[in-house]
């Protein structure tokens, strides 16, 4: 069938581009789309920083939800009209990306969405079943003392999934004085200033577990500052620079570091429907953290707002 999606074409240029998608097999839906994430690679997709890992163009999107349109004659868990958010595939799959009017997918790479009085936009599902990914391996104890580096979008996902942990104390690092507080709202017990550059004296050493979200080179050296010795780093941000620290520091302190991304778990997708459960109770919400919404014919413009972090820009969503 023929639909319509968005592809990448190069620095600040994206377009509606016709496609065609395959039928349904007897395991597969299509699904009509109704939402999709802009996620940090789709950003540098959109600035032309995306050669390295695909030739342009090309057409993604990992981040959607729609409904069920169409459903083979071995579907038996979802129904038509049903809500669901996918499983990423990889760049180029027939009917695989979800930045478009519709997607292929089969059934076992869907979870299903309840109906209630959570709107579409919130709904964006991979961002957060990646936070569930990255607490499930920051190997938290009861009574840790754990700090997340960054009170951006991923890291505010990570605040409302860790105040429901058995922690003994919760911190949010960052510069913005605005992003602290909605840390400290979603449930951040303290939070910490790095406005004025360097960390306080008390907060030196003194974290059970660190999980590093703002993608910087100033968040790894805060995060390596803050871990005691034995802690636990977790480095979950996708940084897109070369950064040079001192391992000697890493052999005296013991430190365990971690890169927890999607790649490293094979049961990733075992997440989708744990993380929906999550968000349908309102562990995990995203009604204060979506803040540009726009139509696909208006998708340039959510771009540029994602590129250029204007109008207090933390996360976008495209609709359909």
């Amino acid at each position: 069938m023929k639909t319509e999606g968005v592809w990448y074409l190069g620095e600040r240029k994206i377009e509606l581009r016709v496609i065609e998608i395959p039928d349904p097999g007897p395991d597969d839906v299509v699904v009509e789309m109704e939402a999709c994430g802009i996620c940090t690679w789709d950003v540098l997709s959109f600035l032309g920083r995306f050669g390295r890992y695909q030739t342009y163009p090309f057409i993604a999107g990992h981040e959607g939800v729609g409904r069920v349109l169409k459903a083979g004659g071995r579907v038996s868990s979802l129904k038509i009209g049903q809500r669901v958010a996918m499983h990423e595939l990889p760049v180029g799959t027939p009917g695989g990306a979800q930045m478009a009017r519709h997607a292929l997918r089969p059934e076992r790479q869907t979870a299903a969405i309840p109906e209630g009085p959570i709107p579409v936009h919130h709904w964006i599902v991979e961002p957060a079943a990646c936070i569930v990914n990255g607490i499930i391996h920051a190997g938290i104890q009861p009574g840790d003392r754990v700090a997340v580096i960054g009170a951006g979008y991923m890291g505010l996902l990570f605040v409302q999934g860790l105040r429901r942990s058995l922690l003994g104390a919760l911190a949010a690092f960052d510069v913005d004085a605005k992003r602290l507080a909605l840390a400290r709202e979603l449930g951040a017990d303290e939070t910490v200033s790095l406005r004025d550059g360097g960390v306080p004296q008390d907060r030196l050493g003194s974290f059970d577990v660190v999980i590093e979200t703002a993608a910087v080179a100033e968040s790894l050296t805060t995060a390596m500052a803050v871990a005691r010795p034995g802690g636990i780093i977790e480095n979950f941000a996708w940084h897109h620079h070369e950064h040079t620290f001192d391992l000697e520091d890493w052999h005296v302190n013991g430190w365990r570091i971690l890169n927890i991304q999607p790649g490293m778990n094979p049961h990733f997708g075992d997440l989708y429907p744990r993380t929906v459960a999550l968000m349908a109770n309102g562990t995990i919400s995203q009604a204060k953290l979506v803040t540009h919404v726009g139509p696909v014919e208006k998708a340039a413009e959510v771009f540029s707002a994602a590129a250029d972090r204007s109008g207090c820009y933390m996360k976008g969503v495209i609709t359909f």
